[in-house]
């Protein structure tokens, strides 16, 4: 036999028992696959499982990539989106901001209850209004105690009248002569008097009050910056008394100064209250005081005398007639700078009389 024809039967002969024989199973590897060749699908035959929708994913992936990024411990707080329970805005330092959907616990009551701003925002709008709701009631409540009282004696007094009959003589003898046609003209002269005395006493009530805000609440003002040493109630309590000498009662029991006590007014005011206001600025202040403090009072005095040339100046330009010619009296000479406190003092005082008189 040749060589080379029994190495082919050799060859021949194992491949057969190699097919005969089960194959091991063995992994396949992974080969190139031409794109143009069709897919093949060795698998069996099995029921498809449906496959989820990846729509939401994603949407919820561009959320989140829309999403503001917010520093730790912040978080986004979504806005009111339906109607508000009340009408309100809300601002921050740089202006107005949307109503956010939050939600305030808190204890009412003795409850605690949960609601959102907008809510809690007009349980506040009734808070206020309850609470003026509460005065009112607390007023109508005390009326009403008022009233109950009246009524439990107007039926005690009729309960008495019902039984005693001397009682009911009294009363009804008492009412006769009250609503009698004398007692009735009595009264209605009384209002008529009363009514003319009012209108009597209201222009001299406004005349009284225009005089103190004019003329004397201005001169109190003026003695107070002067001498620092000297409260304004101190001269307002002064100013009151020395004032009981010159006060009148109108017949309805009113008091007031008449316009013809004006004057006393004026004069008490220079002649004794202000040279009372320098006394005592000379007594609580040491005449040896520090250079500093000197220096500092009499900037305060120089002060009070540009205040009082200035309403020397008002004054004047108030009281000046129209018309009237330029007068030609010289100009007073510049008074020279005080030296000492109370050179000070003197021209300061010089000053305010000047400017009330």
């Amino acid at each position: 036999m040749d060589i080379q024809q029994a190495l082919t039967d050799a060859v021949a002969a194992s491949m057969a028992t190699i097919e005969q024989s089960p194959a091991p199973q063995v992994a396949a590897e992974p080969q190139d696959v031409d794109p143009q060749d069709p897919p093949t699908d060795d698998t069996p035959d099995t029921p498809e499982t449906p496959e989820a929708d990846p729509a939401p994913d994603e949407d919820a992936a561009d959320e989140a990539t829309d999403a503001p990024v917010l520093p730790e411990g912040y978080v986004a707080v979504p806005v009111v989106a339906d109607q508000l329970a009340t009408e309100f805005v809300l601002r921050d330092a740089e202006g107005e901001v949307e109503i956010p959907a939050l939600i305030v616990e808190y204890k009412a009551n003795g409850k605690v209850r949960q609601d959102r701003l907008d809510q809690v925002v007009k349980l506040a709008q009734f808070g206020v209004y309850n609470e003026a709701r509460e005065q009112q009631f607390k007023q109508a409540e005390s009326r009403l105690e008022e009233l109950e009282s009246v009524v439990e004696q107007r039926e005690a007094q009729l309960e008495r009248i019902l039984r005693d009959e001397d009682f009911f003589l009294a009363v009804r003898e008492a009412y006769e002569a009250e609503n009698s046609p004398e007692r009735r003209a009595e009264r209605a002269e009384q209002m008529a008097q009363q009514a003319r005395l009012d209108a009597q006493m209201q222009p001299i009530l406004q005349q009284g009050a225009m005089f103190y805000e004019r003329e004397v609440s201005p001169a109190l003002d003026l003695i107070a910056q002067t001498f620092p040493a000297v409260t304004p109630e101190e001269l307002s309590n002064r100013m009151a008394y020395a004032m009981q000498l010159h006060v009148e009662t109108a017949p309805n029991g009113a008091t007031y100064i008449p316009p013809s006590q004006y004057d006393a007014v004026r004069q008490y005011i220079v002649d004794d209250l202000a040279f009372w206001a320098q006394s005592q600025q000379a007594r609580r202040v040491p005449a040896a005081t520090a250079p500093a403090q000197q220096a500092a009072l009499q900037n305060e005095l120089a002060k009070a005398q540009v205040s009082a040339q200035k309403a020397k100046r008002a004054v004047g330009q108030a009281t000046k007639p129209v018309g009237r010619a330029a007068s030609n009296t010289p100009a007073k000479p510049k008074v020279a700078k005080p030296a000492t406190v109370d050179d000070a003092l003197d021209s300061a005082m010089s000053e305010i009389l000047a400017s009330i008189r």
